[in-house]
């Protein structure tokens, strides 16, 4: 920031339209950032019936991702809630606590999401299940809901994103639809996910060029036992080409009897693509594996 209006760090309850963040922004010295997929939800009530439908109950903690210019991070500590906040721009990191007058339900850090360790987020949380939530940068929200699946299942007991529409739309399709694939797998097989409200882009600052979903994430009381990676894996194999039958792309991978072998096995037909196989189905052929 440069100068002594720079100097002035802007409350939140100040930055409630697209001019006076803008004028914030110019206060501080930059902008938002659209290499790391800024777009600020500014809606006080959406902003509240986000946080009222993950129905957090008292005492749990809230891992928030890209906080941003923290207005869900205020709607969650004004409910008293112990919320980390984890910030990737240093420049918004910084001032978070200043622009919600210094909280003392806040802890920041100033990290890469992709870069924290479970060991970390356990410390944190003190081994008690967190929600976990947050505004994902679309350029890496499907990164970002691999690590919660992959690395912190044991963590949560539900998560809710804003995330790009056509995302939600994946994570949610059934077995049939060309949305069916990889991530629709990896999140059903662990968790109920509901595509909860539906945001356009007026509702963000910078607007985007598309609309936003709220999906929310209930872990399942009884998680199949399969890792989360095995999912992933297979999933890729089976999907790695989805105009194949799901024969032709396990042969590719495991040989033409070793696939056959599984299939039969798991009771699939082979001449399958792998858009027709339920969840169950998969599970299956996982299992196969030994």
């Amino acid at each position: 920031m440069h100068g002594d209006e720079a100097r002035e760090i802007h409350t939140i309850d100040r930055l409630t339209s697209p001019s006076r963040i803008y004028e914030a922004f110019e206060a501080f010295g930059f902008g938002p950032s659209s290499l790391l997929g800024q777009n600020f939800l500014i809606d006080r009530n959406t902003q509240e019936a986000l946080a009222a439908s993950l129905k957090i109950s008292e005492g749990t903690r809230v891992v928030e991702i890209g906080p941003g210019l923290g207005h869900l991070t205020r709607v969650l500590v004004e409910r008293e809630h112990q919320t980390l906040a984890i910030e990737k721009d240093t420049r918004l990191a910084q001032t978070l606590h200043a622009r919600l007058s210094g909280p003392d339900r806040l802890v920041v850090w100033n990290r890469d999401i992709l870069d924290i360790g479970t060991e970390e987020l356990q410390a944190w949380s003190g081994g008690q299940p967190v929600v976990i939530l947050g505004n994902l940068p679309y350029y890496c929200s499907t990164r970002i809901l691999a690590r919660v699946f992959e690395d912190w299942l044991g963590l949560w007991d539900r998560c809710g994103f804003l995330l790009q529409e056509e995302v939600a739309d994946r994570i949610v399709a059934g077995p049939g639809s060309k949305l069916y694939g990889r991530l629709s797998l990896l999140t059903q097989v662990f968790s109920t996910p509901v595509k909860a409200r539906r945001l356009p882009p007026h509702l963000f600052v910078p607007a985007p060029d598309v609309n936003s979903a709220w999906c929310i994430f209930q872990r399942r009381a009884e998680i199949p036992d399969v890792s989360p990676r095995q999912v992933s894996s297979l999933s890729g194999i089976c999907f790695g080409e989805r105009r194949k039958t799901l024969a032709n792309n396990l042969a590719r991978e495991f040989g033409r009897e070793k696939a056959q072998a599984m299939l039969e096995q798991a009771g699939i037909d082979g001449r399958l693509r792998a858009e027709q196989v339920p969840v169950d189905g998969f599970l299956k052929l996982i299992k196969t594996l030994g």
